[in-house]
C-alpha cells in the first residue's frame, strides 16, 4: 500500500488500516490477505464491473452485484456477503453519500474476501457454504 501512496496508519492485530482508515486489510492465520474492505475516500476510486461503488445508491449496487451471483438474494441494507463472488456490503445509510450530499443511502464499506474469509463468516453465522 505504501508504494501506491497509502502507508500503514495503524494496525490492530490481524488488521491494517491505510488511507485515513478507508482501506482495511485483514490477514488470515497464514498471514496472507484474507479480506480488503474499502470506504469512500476522494483519493481513490473503487469500482465493481466499471461502476463506482460509492456513487450508486445502496439498492442499485446490491442489485447490480446480485445480478452476477449464482443464486440471487433479496435486498438487505445492513450487511451482506455475496457468496459466489465473496463481495461484502456493510451498513447502507445516507450519511455515507459523500458524492451526492447525503441524499441517498450508500454502503459504508464494500469489500472482497477469500474462500477462507467466507468460511469464517459462514462459521460465525452458522451457515453452510
Amino acid at each position: 500500500m505504501k508504494l501506491v501512496g497509502f502507508p500503514l496508519e495503524r494496525d490492530n492485530g490481524s488488521m491494517d488500516y491505510c488511507c485515513s482508515s478507508s482501506i482495511q486489510v485483514e490477514y488470515g492465520d497464514d498471514d496472507l490477505v484474507d479480506f480488503v474492505g474499502t470506504s469512500y475516500d476522494e483519493r481513490m476510486l473503487v469500482t465493481y464491473k466499471g461502476q463506482n461503488v460509492f456513487k450508486l445508491n445502496a439498492r442499485e449496487l446490491f442489485e447490480f452485484i446480485n445480478a452476477h451471483e449464482d443464486d440471487p438474494s433479496e435486498y438487505t441494507d445492513y450487511e451482506y456477503v455475496f457468496p459466489s463472488q465473496i463481495v461484502t456490503l456493510w451498513d447502507a445509510d445516507s450519511q455515507y453519500d459523500y458524492l451526492g450530499g447525503e441524499q441517498k443511502p450508500v454502503w459504508a464499506q464494500v469489500g472482497v474476501g477469500t474462500e477462507s474469509y467466507l468460511r469464517a463468516i459462514n462459521a460465525i453465522h452458522d451457515r453452510k457454504i
